[in-house]
């Protein structure tokens, strides 16, 4: 086992540890220090697949789901958002900040649809990249997989990618007209 490997597997059991005897004993700072440390975990997994541009997700005696190159590398940024937001997150909760944070996203959602928008943008690319498995087979096969499984889906987060990132720059740029089309829907809904 490499020390990359070592380093992800340490962090992933301190944290479940930590958020067991966290919950178990009822000490919050060891559950939001394991939340903590599940989010750099994810975010060494991710730095590992941008950088060795290869990531294996599931392995079984005849069959892995490994992702190369560009494929790789989208893997690896959704880990980095997915471990940030956990580090994020613990630390919301541990300053007991929740409540603000969260009415100042209903009223600037700009960030939330950034980060939608960057998730669909590179769950694309992953879909539209696929497995090496997938790409074994007659001819014909990888074509119909390509056109019906990959490249339809992925097409799809590409626009919803788009508008949302479009959405979010449009509310970064232009809050009051933003608000003045129906973007306080969510802080009437949310009473923020």
């Amino acid at each position: 086992m490499r020390l990359w490997s070592k380093i992800q597997v340490g962090l992933g059991v301190l944290a479940g540890l930590c958020a067991l005897a966290g919950d178990k004993f009822s000490i919050p700072i060891l559950l939001y220090s394991g939340t903590a440390l599940f989010g750099m975990a994810a975010v060494a997994i991710g730095l590992e697949a941008m950088f060795t541009n290869s990531i294996v997700l599931y392995r079984k005696r005849t069959y892995s789901e490994t992702f190369q190159v560009i494929a790789a590398y989208a893997q690896g940024v959704q880990f980095c958002l997915i471990g940030v937001f956990f580090m994020g997150a613990s630390l919301v909760a541990y300053l007991n900040e929740g409540n603000e944070i969260f009415h100042f996203l209903v009223r600037r959602p700009w960030p939330v649809l950034a980060v939608v928008g960057v998730y669909c943008l590179t769950q694309a690319v992953i879909i539209a990249g696929g497995p090496v498995a997938q790409k074994k087979g007659a001819r014909w096969l990888e074509a119909m997989e390509f056109i019906a499984g990959r490249l339809l889906p992925g097409g799809m987060l590409i626009l919803i990618g788009l508008a949302a990132l479009g959405l979010g720059l449009f509310e970064f740029l232009a809050p009051a007209r933003f608000d003045a089309l129906g973007g306080r829907f969510l802080e009437v809904l949310f009473g923020a």
